[in-house]
């Protein structure tokens, strides 16, 4: 009644293999839904003037390519010395 059968055995394997993979695609579905809403939560974070997410780093500055020499170099930075440096100080 209760003996072990090469059918048992087979179908117990493909159960296990079966609820294994569907908890796999049902976690994978969770993270990727929770970081779809992190990116869309940055997204709405970085559209309001003046707010930054807990990842941004305060002090960061935009940095523009210095048109002589191609290096680049924060906005407003003064001048490398150059004669023909197109930073003024």
């Amino acid at each position: 009644m209760f003996g072990l059968s090469l059918t048992k055995i087979i179908f117990t394997i493909a159960v296990v293999v079966l609820v294994w993979n569907a908890f796999k695609y049902f976690t994978r579905l969770q993270d990727r839904r929770a970081a779809r809403e992190r990116v869309e939560k940055q997204g709405q974070n970085a559209s309001q003037p003046g707010s930054q997410s807990k990842g941004d780093k305060a002090g960061i500055e935009e940095m523009a390519e210095c048109q002589v020499c191609g290096a680049y170099v924060a906005r407003g930075a003064k001048s490398c010395g150059r004669d023909d440096c197109p930073f003024v100080g």
